[in-house]
């Protein structure tokens, strides 16, 4: 039992695909000595995270069973322990001024923004409470700053942070930190 509290903790990241926040966060965090599982829908977007030594997991945020599998491999790598550390960066934008909006492309970039965090949340919630750990969503400024032709991607960010709220409120009872970054 000892030997568990050597090892270091893991954290899994959603969206690491080369250059953005997933793929900079994967890169601290590697270098802080974490364990990290980077995801992403096309694994060949994170192979230069696997050219680094991190870990990597296909995972597609709008696809429970991707998500259902993604759950099944964190539980085999990391022995039952648990996941110390969710963050939900999978993400994408979508720019049209309000009444020109294309609802259909609106609604997809909410079922990654939203419906996608959620549904990741909702699946790996046994493993971080296991560990008694965090999720972090990564939200934006966006969210309470409203901008021309920002309009949808402003309120599917707003949707993460009340998200995040309510996230922060049930989860606390069992052990589990929920933070929300703009």
């Amino acid at each position: 039992m000892g030997s568990d509290k050597a090892q270091p903790k893991t954290v899994l990241i959603t969206g690491t695909s080369k250059g953005g926040i997933g793929d900079a966060l994967a890169r601290e965090f590697h270098a802080r000595g974490l364990r990290v599982l980077a995801t992403a829908r096309n694994l060949a977007k994170v192979a230069h995270l696997r050219a680094l030594g991190i870990e990597t997991l296909a995972l597609d945020v709008e696809d429970a069973a991707s998500v259902r599998e993604a759950v099944a491999a964190v539980a085999d790598l990391t022995n039952g322990r648990g996941l110390d550390i969710l963050v939900n960066n999978a993400g994408m934008g979508y720019q049209a001024a309000m009444v020109d909006t294309d609802t259909d492309a609106a609604r997809r970039m909410f079922n990654v923004n939203v419906f996608g965090l959620v549904e990741v949340t909702r699946q790996f919630a046994p493993l971080v409470v296991q560990a008694r750990g965090r999720v972090v969503n990564i939200g934006s400024v966006a969210a309470r700053m409203p901008l021309p032709w920002q309009g949808m991607y402003n309120a599917s960010k707003a949707a993460v942070q009340s998200i995040s709220e309510n996230m922060r409120l049930e989860l606390a009872p069992l052990g589990v930190t929920v933070i929300h970054v703009r």
